[in-house]
C-alpha cells in the first residue's frame, strides 16, 4: 500500500470554513467525489474543499479504479488565524487498472521537510517569528526546492513555512536528523551550517536564546560531517 500526502485547498464560504475548523481533527476520514474538472472533498457529508489543480495523479488514479482511505493529518492556518488548507494522507488501498509504477510525487516537505524544521528551530527559540524569517524561509523554501528538481504549486511555499513553524525541530529532532543526513546527504550538513547562522541574523539581531540554538546545531553539524567524512575514508 502507497501512501503521499496532499492538501484540500479552496475551501468553501465561511459557514464551510468554520464548519471545517469547529469539526475536522486528525485522524478523520475524508471522501472523495469525482468532478469533471476538480475532485471534490467531504467530511460526514459536508463539502470541505478540492485537491489541487496541480495534482494530475489524483484524478486519474480515481479514473483507473483505485480505492483509497483518505485521513486528514492536520489544519494548517495563517497568520490571521484563518483555515489555509487541510492536510491529507491519501493511501491507495487497492489498484484497478494495471499500469506500470507510477512516478515517485515530490514536493517542497518530501524533498526538505527536515531542512525547513531545523531552520525553524532557529527562527522560533526566541518564542517569535519575525517576517524577515519568515521571508528568508520562504525564499529558501522555494529556491532549494528548485535546485531538488520540485516545481512548487501556487501557495505550496507557504504552507511548506507554516508546517515547518508548526514542526520545528527539538534538540533531539536535530540529532536525529542530522545524523541520518549524514548517511543519506552529507552534502545538505554544510548548506544548514550556512542557512542557520543567516536565519539567526536575518532580523537585524541575534538573540541569545538564537545564539545558543546555533551553537548547539553546530556542534551536531559538525559531528555529522565528521561521521560523514570517516564514512567516505
Amino acid at each position: 500500500m502507497r501512501s503521499y500526502p496532499c492538501l484540500i485547498v479552496d475551501m468553501p464560504d465561511e459557514i464551510g470554513a468554520t464548519y471545517a475548523k469547529r469539526h475536522l481533527h486528525e485522524g478523520d476520514e475524508i471522501t472523495f467525489q469525482r468532478q469533471s474538472y476538480r475532485i471534490s472533498c467531504f467530511h460526514d457529508g459536508h463539502f470541505i474543499g478540492y485537491i489541487p489543480r496541480q495534482r494530475h495523479w489524483v484524478g486519474r488514479s480515481i479514473d483507473d479504479g483505485d480505492r483509497h482511505k483518505v485521513t486528514v493529518t492536520g489544519i494548517d492556518t495563517n497568520d490571521a488565524g484563518e483555515l489555509a488548507a487541510i492536510e491529507i494522507e491519501i493511501a491507495v488501498l487497492s489498484e484497478g487498472q494495471p499500469r506500470p509504477e507510477p512516478p515517485v510525487i515530490r514536493s517542497i516537505l518530501s524533498e526538505i521537510g527536515d531542512e525547513l524544521r531545523i531552520l525553524a528551530m532557529v527562527g522560533a527559540v526566541d518564542g517569535t517569528f519575525a517576517r524577515p524569517e519568515r521571508a528568508f524561509l520562504e525564499k529558501f523554501a522555494e529556491l532549494r526546492g528548485i535546485e531538488k528538481g520540485v516545481e512548487p504549486e501556487e501557495g505550496e511555499v507557504a504552507h511548506a513555512v507554516r508546517w515547518a513553524r508548526r514542526n520545528a525541530c527539538s534538540s533531539l529532532d536535530a540529532a536525529e536528523i542530522i545524523g541520518r543526513l549524514a548517511r543519506e546527504g552529507p552534502e545538505t550538513l554544510q548548506v544548514m551550517w550556512d542557512m542557520c547562522e543567516i536565519m539567526a541574523e536575518i532580523d537585524g539581531e541575534v538573540k541569545e536564546a538564537e545564539r545558543q540554538a546555533v551553537i548547539g546545531l553546530r556542534g551536531l553539524l559538525e559531528h555529522g560531517m565528521r561521521l560523514a567524512k570517516e564514512s567516505k575514508d
